[in-house]
């Protein structure tokens, strides 16, 4: 048994299991949007993110953007858990348990399943026109508990 999944803080373990899932993740602010939907969808049914609640998210131009987003990215490749084969397109190198929860595996497939096979700026027009990136300032911080108002947009996750 490795002892990564100690060392992993959740964000990095959230980021991780996206690019487990999609296989080869092709596009960098498509992960990042994955993240984020992963994070506020859980939080507006778990009354938590997946990742910390120290793990904050930023309006930027693309949409929302995890402020550890790159740095988790990076220390997962620093670590030798994913591989980069061409710039911006990232594939686990080495497998290890994660231990997330049942609830938190749930969101991760939901979002997978809705979202995976959209484009990175389809994406980002769909987070760029929900309440939370809307109710932040440029460059704010994008409160959690705005996630709440997606509860009616995601009827299909409750089943």
């Amino acid at each position: 048994m490795s002892m990564y999944p100690m060392a992993l803080t959740k964000s990095q373990k959230l980021i991780y299991a996206l690019i487990n899932k999609l296989g080869v993740a092709d596009d960098k602010v498509k992960l990042a949007k994955l993240a984020y939907f992963s994070d506020f969808i859980h939080y507006a049914f778990n009354n938590k993110p997946i990742s910390e609640n120290t793990t904050l998210y930023q309006k930027r131009d693309y949409g929302p953007l995890s402020i550890s987003f790159n740095a988790d990215l990076k220390y997962l490749f620093d670590e030798g858990l994913i591989d980069s084969p061409k710039k911006y397109h990232f594939k686990v190198k080495k497998n290890v348990d994660l231990g997330l929860d049942a609830k938190e595996q749930k969101t991760i497939d939901y979002v997978f399943s809705k979202y995976s096979y959209l484009s990175y700026d389809v994406l980002a027009d769909i987070s760029h026109k929900q309440i939370p990136y809307m109710s932040a300032d440029d460059g704010g911080i994008i409160d959690y508990n705005t996630a709440y108002n997606l509860v009616e947009e995601y009827p299909d996750y409750a089943k």
